[in-house]
């Protein structure tokens, strides 16, 4: 961790109370993320940095305002996310990102990283390939998530939207992942990409980030269930005619998200989850 991030942790333990919901704020470089912590009821902040958007009901319905916010690099909002997970008097909101910081610092010590590109073609880690487990913590962190812990909407003209927060808890693990391994060592050991904390473009690295994540978490394994009938298995056929003891069905697995799994016909006609493409 550089000199900067030293002194933002230093001010970020002084000045960030956990009392406040934190939110998730994504970038479109992963580890230039940052957490927010908001209060709900306007107050200001003793180190106030930035005012934030949030959504508040309003009536029997909601509507946009701003509320007073210290924001903080990852670096500097982990240490403080780690300990509000067991602190009473911390908001439920800053407690599930506590869950999801240390969700996302058990698959960095796994070694669950992936490099890969952005949508601009810079380089960044994401978290994976995770198995069922991960996935479904992942799922129970989103699902106990209070919408004060996803509260910032997504920009765009038209009715509020709010960010789903099993997508946001994912850009988060993603986030972290992106900032780990970025010491100020690492550019001088590897070289930049990959490792300097800077954006590095690699515009003709498309075809080896499609490779890497070719049976890592892109694409689909198969499998065979059995569907085997207990009367009939053992069963002479009528007529001499052919046994009907079961059969064996082709299923495809998303290596994205393992427990998606669908039958390879209904995949082939059409028929299977969108997120298989």
């Amino acid at each position: 961790m550089g000199d900067t991030a030293a002194v933002a942790e230093r001010a970020g333990e002084r000045t960030a109370p956990v009392r406040l919901p934190a939110v998730f704020l994504p970038a479109p470089l992963p580890r230039q993320g940052r957490i927010a912590f908001w209060d709900p009821e306007g107050e200001p902040l003793p180190a106030e940095d930035t005012e934030l958007t949030v959504v508040r009901r309003h009536g029997s319905g909601v509507r946009r305002r701003t509320a007073p916010a210290l924001t903080l690099p990852l670096e500097a909002a982990l240490p403080l996310l780690v300990r509000a997970r067991h602190d009473p008097a911390a908001h439920p909101a800053t407690a599930c990102w506590g869950a999801a910081a240390l969700h996302a610092l058990r698959l960095t010590a796994r070694g669950r990283l992936l490099p890969g590109l952005t949508a601009t073609g810079h380089d960044a880690w994401r978290a994976g390939p995770l198995d069922p487990d991960d996935i479904a913590h992942l799922r129970a962190i989103a699902a106990a998530l209070p919408y004060e812990g996803h509260a910032v909407p997504l920009p765009g003209p038209g009715p509020i939207r709010l960010p789903e927060p099993e997508a946001l808890v994912r850009a988060f693990l993603d986030a972290v992942a992106d900032t780990l391994p970025r010491t100020p060592a690492a550019p001088h050991t590897t070289g930049r990409p990959f490792a300097a904390r800077e954006a590095t473009r690699l515009p003709g690295a498309q075809d080896w980030a499609a490779e890497v994540a070719a049976g890592m978490d892109a694409g689909v394994r198969v499998s065979l269930r059995l569907d085997l009938s207990a009367y009939d298995l053992f069963d002479d056929a009528p007529d001499g005619g052919a046994r009907s003891a079961g059969a064996a069905v082709v299923q495809v697995h998303s290596l994205a998200d393992p427990t998606l799994v669908a039958d390879a016909a209904a995949l082939w006609a059409g028929g299977a989850d969108a997120a298989f493409g």
